[in-house]
């Protein structure tokens, strides 16, 4: 081959580098953590739903008991009690008890589990027998709801909406140590083991009492608070999450989030539904909160997932009808929900992170982007969506200005976290020429236009060339002169 052959092929080489160039770009802009690149097909599958296991009629309140890893269930439209075992999800006893049980709560060193009823007395279970070892009637009349249990005072607090009050019963003596009043219509309580308060919702006067685990007293109060019957402590931040229970059309319904350190309300996160119960799993670092009363219509059959570190809504799971009691198995890191309109127990699924990762944009820069039916946009290079099991559609919202790659596909979450990188270059959104995104089909276009005049220039050049190399003809002598040379 020679110069001239060897020019217009180098050139010919750099067209189809040009061209080819997005494709093979593309394969690591797919690229996830786990070592699977994602074909992005635009397959959609619905979250599982999980295992169910039948209980009583009407289950209320659940519990778990960390010493027999047992499930305790309150069966209010059938007055029992089911235990489960959590190493088989089946039912393994079933206690009878008086009308009315709905909450309960296990001692943490002992086993023993406690549960009122819908009058005046409340009940000790012995975790080894599963039978009722003693009762007490803290306040005659009313009908005790017990939910918290101090590890570190050995004392239990049974709320008692009717009178305002709140009873504080010794657990190992299962003695009334004192009876304190609270805001109006108590319906709910949980422990801060950060400084060793309790808290306890009133439904009626919309705020939340504060007492003293150490002393037993009233030490605060704290104001603005949408009340419900679901709270829990995040470990990991110090605040504690309340929902409220609002149902019927047209009502809005928030997570209030109160800083457990100065008591004061940090953040209202909007939710769709009023919830029945609420529960921190540390395993996964999320805030779960059981949708029961739909704002917009039917009654709902939900569980809402918040992430604390963002204090959004980032996953809705679907459970049975009826969503109230939850519990968070600290064995086996597994949340179950109490379906009162099944009587069922759902055992929710686990969830992974799946982390977009942005490279590209300016440092501070808003985007988004949609995995399942969730949006989520944040100024950090990492947006976390948790995921169960399955294959779900993404997108990547646009930035003006710049265009992503990939800008939607599929995931598939296979029981582990994933990791999906997104390219963002300067460029507008959309499909340009030759079907790529932004600019990038114009940059291929410059670049085939450039070839395109190097080739036209190498051809001149040849031409010219040769032209100059072609030999010249020899001359005729003039006629006069022809017999000279025969």
């Amino acid at each position: 081959m020679d110069g001239g052959g060897r020019l217009l092929a180098a050139v010919a080489t750099v067209v189809v580098v040009v061209v080819l160039l997005p494709s093979i770009a593309g394969v690591a802009f797919n690229e996830v953590r786990n070592g699977r690149a994602s074909s992005l097909p635009a397959l959609v599958a619905s979250a599982p739903a999980g295992v169910t296991i039948p209980v009583g009629s009407y289950p209320y309140g659940i519990a778990y008991d960390p010493v027999n890893r047992d499930l305790y269930v309150a069966d209010f439209g059938s007055s029992s009690i089911s235990v489960i075992s959590t190493w088989t999800n089946t039912v393994i006893s079933t206690i009878p008890m008086p009308y009315g049980v709905d909450t309960l709560v296990a001692d943490d060193a002992t086993g023993n589990v406690f549960v009122g009823d819908a009058t005046s007395t409340v009940f000790e279970i012995n975790g080894t027998s599963n039978k009722v070892v003693a009762n007490i009637t803290p306040v005659q009349g009313d009908s005790p709801t017990v939910d918290v249990y101090d590890p570190q005072n050995g004392a239990l607090y049974a709320v008692e909406s009717f009178t305002n009050k709140v009873s504080i019963i010794n657990a190992s003596q299962f003695a009334l140590v004192a009876n304190l009043g609270v805001g109006e219509a108590p319906i709910a309580a949980t422990y801060d083991p950060a400084n060793r308060d309790i808290y306890v919702v009133n439904e009626g006067s919309a705020n939340i009492t504060v007492i003293d685990g150490m002393t037993n007293r009233v030490v605060g109060q704290v104001s603005s608070v949408d009340p419900g019957p679901g709270i829990t402590y995040d470990t990991s931040n110090g605040n504690l999450y309340i929902c409220s229970n609002q149902g019927g059309e047209g009502r809005t319904n928030f997570v209030s989030v109160v800083n457990g350190s100065a008591n004061v309300v940090v953040e209202s996160i909007p939710i769709d539904s009023g919830c029945g119960g609420a529960i921190y799993d540390p395993h996964d670092g999320y805030v779960y909160v059981t949708d029961r009363y739909s704002s917009k219509g039917p009654d709902v059959a939900n569980v809402t997932v918040i992430d604390p570190r963002i204090n959004e809504v980032v996953l809705t799971l679907p459970v049975q009808l009826g969503p109230i009691g939850i519990a968070y198995d600290s064995a086996e890191s597994v949340v179950y929900v109490a379906d009162s309109d099944t009587n069922n127990i759902s055992v929710l699924p686990p969830i992974y992170d799946v982390t977009v990762r942005e490279t590209g944009l300016p440092l501070g820069a808003n985007w988004s982007a949609v995995i399942g039916r969730t949006t989520l946009s944040s100024t950090a290079p990492t947006i976390s969506f948790p995921q169960p099991n399955g294959t779900f559609n993404f997108t990547i919202g646009s930035v003006t200005g710049f265009s992503s790659s990939p800008p939607s596909g599929s995931i598939q979450v296979a029981g582990g976290p994933l990791w999906l990188n997104v390219t963002f270059s300067k460029g507008e959104g959309g499909s340009g020429l030759f079907g790529l995104p932004g600019q990038m089909g114009s940059y291929v276009l410059d670049g085939i236009l450039a070839a395109l005049v190097v080739a036209t220039a190498v051809i001149i050049v040849l031409t010219w060339r040769k032209r100059r190399s072609k030999p010249s003809p020899i001359a005729s002598p003039p006629d006069g002169a022809r017999g000279q040379y025969r």
